[in-house]
């Protein structure tokens, strides 16, 4: 009969290191997206100050299929995923680009039942003054 060794997960780090912008700081694990959000505000104060929480995004670079690739980390994963990790593992913290919209938003006018049918009946239609534009502002 033959018998495998189980694998054991690695021990918890207690060290891991942040980068933003080719700088590194090594903070504790955070138990929680929001607190993970905390210590990248205060390690990177200069550069995270006046960002709102919402901009702040984390991942970790992976090794997958022979290719590397940056894997986001949802908030909803921050806590399975931390217990993963290894000493000084790299995290790295990304602003996300603010969206804004420019110009009003559409207006609608009323139409009569006339105009309501030839609309309808017209295989043509044009949706002009109908677009807004998003840009993104970083």
């Amino acid at each position: 009969m033959r018998t495998f060794k189980r694998r054991q997960s690695p021990t918890p780090a207690d060290v891991i290191t942040y980068r933003l912008n080719n700088r590194m700081v090594y903070v504790p694990p955070a138990e929680n997206f929001d607190q993970a959000v905390t210590f990248a505000r205060s390690a990177f104060e200069g550069d995270l100050t006046g960002i709102d929480k919402s901009r702040i995004s984390f991942s970790l670079n992976v090794l997958a299929n022979g290719k590397k690739s940056s894997v986001n980390i949802s908030r909803e994963a921050w806590s399975m995923i931390m217990s993963h990790l290894v000493q000084y593992e790299i995290v790295d913290v990304h602003v996300q680009p603010e969206l804004r919209l420019s110009g009003p938003p559409p207006s609608y006018q009323f139409c009569n039942s006339t105009k309501k049918q030839q609309h309808l009946s017209s295989q043509s239609s044009s949706y002009a003054g109908l677009s807004t534009s998003v840009e993104r502002v970083e």
